[in-house]
C-alpha cells in the first residue's frame, strides 16, 4: 500500500470519529447548533405536542360529555395522563411565553380549592370560555380537570357526574387547550417567533449572546430539580401535608416529578439522543468526568422516585426512607448542574 494511501484512509477513520457538528466548523458554531437542535427541536416540537394532546383530550371530553360511558371515561383519564406528561416534561424549560404570559400558573395552579368549585358547579354561570378565563388560578387547568375526572378518592363511577361538572369539565378542557395552543403560537417561527430569539435570531434581542441562551437554559434545569426535591417533594414530606400534593386524584405524583426529571435528561442529551446534540454535546467537549456526573446523577434521580411505590400523599407517612432518597438525589443533580455545568457554560460559551 502506497504512503499517500494508507494516509488518506487514516485521515478518513478519524475525520468520521469526530461529531458531526464539531466537524463541520469552528466551536462557536457547534454551540450555536446545539442551541438551534434543542430550541426547534425539543422546545417547540414539545409544545406543538402539548396543542395537539391538549386537542386530543378536548375532543375525548367532548364525546364523553355527549355519551357517558365507563370506556369513555378511561379515555378521558388516559388522554388527561398524556397530556399532563408533556406538560411535566415542559417544566424543565419554563422560560419565555410560557412565563412572561403566565400560562404556567393558569394551566398548573394546585391545590384546587374546593369550596370555590363547588360555589362555582353551585352557580347559575355559563360555563364559556370568557367565565373560565375570568376565575383565580386554582380553578382552571389540569388540577381542576383532575378532580372531576377522578374524584376525592381517584374513583369517581360515571353516575356520579351530574351536568353541571359535565359542562365545567368541557369548558375547562377547551381552555386548556387555547392555552397550550397560545403557547405554543408564542414560540412559533411564524408567529410569535420566541424560538428565533432563542436562537438569537429575532429582532428583539431578548437574548444578547449565546452565553445568556445557554444560561436560560440551565438555570432552568436547576429551577425544576429545586421544584421537585425542595417544593413538590419536601415541602409536603416534612410538613405531613397529603393535601399539598400536586396532583393526588389521579394519583400521578410521582409521575409528575419523574416525568420533570426526565424533561432535564432530555435537554441534557437532547431531542435525539442517539445524535448527541443536546448539552451532553457542550459538555463531553470539555470534561468527560463532569459529563460522566451528570448522566449518572439523572439516572440515580428517575430510579429514586421509582422506588416509591406507594402514592406519595402516602408516601410521606409510609416509605420515609425512598421519600428522603428522592429529595437527596434530586439535590444532588441540581448541585452538580450548579456547581459543574453552569460554570462551564459561563466559561467557555462564546
Amino acid at each position: 500500500m502506497k504512503p499517500f494511501y494508507y494516509l488518506a484512509i487514516l485521515l478518513v477513520f478519524f475525520g468520521s470519529a469526530c461529531r458531526p457538528n464539531e466537524a463541520e466548523g469552528p466551536r462557536e458554531n457547534y454551540q450555536q447548533v446545539i442551541l438551534n437542535e434543542l430550541s426547534f427541536n425539543l422546545f417547540l416540537t414539545s409544545y406543538s405536542t402539548l396543542e395537539n394532546r391538549s386537542e386530543t383530550l378536548l375532543n375525548t371530553i367532548k364525546s364523553y360529555a355527549a355519551n357517558p360511558t365507563q370506556n369513555g371515561l378511561d379515555l378521558c383519564r388516559a388522554n388527561w395522563r398524556a397530556t399532563r406528561e408533556v406538560w411535566e416534561n415542559s417544566e424543565a424549560w419554563l422560560f419565555g411565553p410560557v412565563s412572561t404570559e403566565s400560562i404556567d400558573p393558569r394551566i398548573d395552579t394546585w391545590p384546587v380549592d374546593f369550596i370555590r368549585l363547588d360555589s362555582v358547579l353551585n352557580s347559575n354561570a355559563t360555563f364559556s370560555n370568557a367565565y373560565i378565563n375570568s376565575l383565580e388560578e386554582s380553578l382552571k387547568g389540569f388540577h381542576p380537570m383532575e378532580y372531576l375526572l377522578f374524584g376525592k378518592n381517584g374513583n369517581k363511577s360515571v353516575s356520579e357526574f351530574d351536568a353541571r361538572q359535565m359542562a365545567y369539565l368541557v369548558a375547562l378542557a377547551e381552555n386548556l387547550k387555547q392555552l397550550c395552543s397560545e403557547l405554543h403560537t408564542a414560540w412559533s417561527p411564524q408567529v410569535g417567533k420566541y424560538v428565533d430569539e432563542l436562537t438569537l435570531t429575532g429582532p428583539l434581542k431578548l437574548y444578547p449572546n449565546k452565553l445568556s441562551a445557554y444560561e436560560e437554559i440551565t438555570n432552568a434545569l436547576i429551577g425544576i430539580c429545586d421544584e421537585v426535591a425542595n417544593g413538590k417533594i419536601n415541602d409536603v414530606f416534612i410538613n405531613l401535608d397529603s393535601m399539598g400534593e400536586e396532583s393526588p386524584f389521579a394519583k400521578n405524583s410521582i409521575t409528575d416529578f419523574t416525568n420533570n426529571i426526565k424533561g432535564v435528561q432530555m435537554v441534557y442529551l437532547g431531542p435525539d439522543p442517539s445524535g448527541t446534540t443536546g448539552l451532553v454535546d457542550f459538555v463531553r467537549t470539555f470534561n468527560l468526568s463532569l459529563d460522566a456526573r451528570i448522566k449518572q446523577k439523572i439516572n440515580t434521580a428517575i430510579s429514586a422516585l421509582g422506588q416509591i411505590t406507594d402514592p406519595f400523599g402516602r408516601a410521606i407517612f409510609t416509605q420515609p426512607i425512598q421519600v428522603q432518597n428522592a429529595v437527596d438525589a434530586i439535590n444532588d443533580l441540581k448541585t452538580e448542574l450548579e456547581t459543574g455545568l453552569l460554570p462551564l457554560i459561563q466559561v467557555h460559551v462564546k
